[in-house]
């Protein structure tokens, strides 16, 4: 199910998604729209669970030494898998 959402926009900002269209990435307004609130959300949502890190750490500080062992075990698995020593 879809609502329709009125919302008013600048003359520039409509001849900047009509340029989007016309460009031929989106099918039309609405789908530009839409995909920059997904990315919208998707930053805000991201943001959100750095926060929650951010206060968990500041609360139970991490350990040096559990640190140094997450950056060896990385450097181990990137490797493991071919990749460039850390």
């Amino acid at each position: 199910m879809t609502v329709q959402v009125p919302v008013r926009l600048t003359e520039e900002d409509v001849a900047a998604l009509d340029a989007m269209v016309e460009s031929g990435r989106f099918a039309n307004r609405s789908e530009v729209l839409r995909t920059a609130l997904a990315e919208l959300l998707r930053e805000e949502r991201e943001r959100e669970i750095d926060e929650a890190y951010r206060r968990g750490y500041t609360k139970y500080p991490q350990e040096e030494w559990i640190g140094e062992a997450g950056l060896a075990f990385f450097d181990a698995w990137s490797r493991a898998e071919g990749g460039e020593p850390l």
